[in-house]
């Protein structure tokens, strides 16, 4: 009876971290389940600033883990969901990335320690906007509140 209890118990834990994941495909031409215009001045729909320090909305890290990642960023190939990066024309949503001032939703940065949310992807590099399209469902959620 323990043992069963015990393999159950692992067994949720590996089905909890498998369906947990989401693969997000980047794209920057075609089209895209959601398209996103990221813009650095002028208004947008949801404003946004990233932080290295402070209290943020949500935090962030990045590993190098795939296994380990809530985001699995691809550039090729499939993903649960493509997120089409525009720097012009018109988006499902444009998000304005501030670097200082009042903006809807804050994004901490964290380099160590325990974060909301893991980012994985192949590339060495990720950009703000890469982040940003990963996260598009849950700066729209912060947004709302």
């Amino acid at each position: 009876m323990k043992l069963k209890f015990i393999s159950l118990l692992i067994l949720s834990f590996f089905t909890h971290s498998i369906v947990s994941q989401e693969k997000v495909k980047i794209k920057t031409s075609g089209f895209g389940d959601e398209s996103i215009r990221i813009k650095e001045s002028g208004l947008g729909d949801i404003s946004v600033r990233f932080k290295d320090s402070g209290f943020g909305d949500f935090s962030v890290g990045f590993t190098k883990s795939k296994f380990k990642a809530d985001y699995v960023l691809k550039y090729t190939g499939f993903g649960d969901r493509s997120v089409r990066i525009k720097k012009s024309g018109f988006g499902d949503t444009s998000i304005r990335i501030k670097k200082t001032g009042f903006v809807d939703v804050t994004i901490r940065i964290k380099k160590s320690g325990t974060v909301d949310y893991l980012i994985y992807s192949k590339n060495n590099y990720i950009s703000k906007s890469e982040i940003v399209a990963a996260l598009i469902n849950v700066i729209k959620k912060e947004n709302r509140r």
